[in-house]
């Protein structure tokens, strides 16, 4: 069984004995949140399971594991030896299919977004690809694609009072869930993170994705009491405070992001455990002196249309898909959404069976 380095060093803790979070992050240097992140990943492999104290043990597959690698030890110690004299473990032959990283919990979908949204990438988009789904399954899909499961985590709420009950917070959701996939080593270098209601309208060459975007300032999007509002507000506190610049790059369209980065702002500003906007953090960490180019999905916009009426007329959806980049919709705007754009991906993709 192949493990990430950060799995690796997780596991062999908890064979030594180190069975909670806190204690694995002392040890090993990570943070809470990283630990948990890969601990979720070790548990998907069978390897360990969660006891209902939140301390965790080894399973019969772990247990197997641990007793292969005492037995071969040596053995391992000697092949790595004979391979750093002959080759280069690091090399790659050829360039490799990008990872196309969509989050997904099924009770949030409105509809069959998710199936279309894969039919728009296996039509539309130009490069080599693999799509990986963390979350919930359905079941139509076929292996194709790569399913991560994974359930919903709670969160504190941050309320300054003495006793924070526990929440769903959909952006630290959606951090837990990547963190973990990085974590794992399921992704790793450059990929794609996208959404299930978000689909290419026309051909889609990776630059188009590569371009930054930007809806405004993050404070444009804080002056509601939702709780997105609030983490949208924590966002640009946080940026705010280390005097970098605060565009909100959440615009609703595929984003290209570096794994290794992203998993060193998550660590940096403990976003598995804080409500942030993990790609406003990421791209306004990455490229403080950046001048994204703005969109904002309105009719007057040549790049992405946000569909968010449920009385958008078929002829004008029809012509959106054949003028934008991309189109977006939320749950009221897949009722129009969904008017037209069977007949745009007539055809099942690849992802289903």
């Amino acid at each position: 069984m192949n493990l990430s380095e950060k799995e690796s060093k997780v596991l062999a803790l908890v064979i030594a004995g180190v069975l909670v979070a806190s204690a694995i992050a002392e040890q090993s240097e990570l943070s809470v949140g990283s630990v948990n992140a890969v601990l979720n990943s070790l548990i998907n492999k069978d390897l360990l399971l969660r006891n209902e104290d939140k301390s965790v043990s080894l399973t019969a597959t772990g247990v197997e594991y641990k007793k292969s690698l005492n037995e071969s030890d040596q053995a391992a110690k000697d092949a790595k030896g004979e391979e750093n004299s002959s080759t280069d473990p690091t090399h790659i032959e050829g360039q490799q299919p990008i990872a196309v990283v969509i989050p997904y919990l099924k009770s949030e979908a409105a509809g069959e977004e998710l199936r279309y949204a894969l039919r728009s990438w296996a039509d539309h988009f130009l490069e080599d690809h693999r799509i990986i789904i963390v979350g919930d399954k359905e079941d139509w899909f076929s292996p194709e694609i790569t399913h991560v499961p994974l359930d919903p985590v709670l969160i504190l709420e941050d309320c300054n009072c003495a006793a924070p009950a526990e929440i769903r917070n959909p952006q630290a959701d959606v951090t837990h869930k990547i963190l973990t996939l990085i974590a794992s080593g399921e992704v790793t270098g450059d990929f794609i993170l996208t959404n299930d209601d978000i689909y290419l309208a026309g051909p889609t060459a990776l630059i188009d994705i590569q371009v930054l975007k930007a809806f405004g300032d993050l404070e444009d999007h804080a002056k509601g009491t939702s709780l997105f509002c609030q983490n949208s507000l924590r966002t640009k506190q946080a940026l705010a405070k280390e005097g970098l610049s605060t565009h909100h790059y959440g615009t609703h369209t595929p984003m290209f992001v570096n794994a290794e980065i992203l998993a060193e702002v998550i660590e940096k500003y403990n976003a598995t455990e804080k409500g942030y906007l993990l790609t406003s953090l990421y791209f306004n960490y990455r490229f403080p002196d950046a001048r994204p180019i703005q969109i904002t999905g309105n009719i007057k916009d040549g790049v992405l249309a946000s569909v968010y009426r449920d009385s958008v007329e078929p002829a004008m959806m029809w012509d959106l898909f054949q003028q934008r980049k991309f189109i977006n919709c939320n749950s009221k705007g897949w009722l129009s959404v969904k008017n037209v754009i069977a007949k745009v991906f007539p055809q099942p993709s690849r992802y289903e069976q």
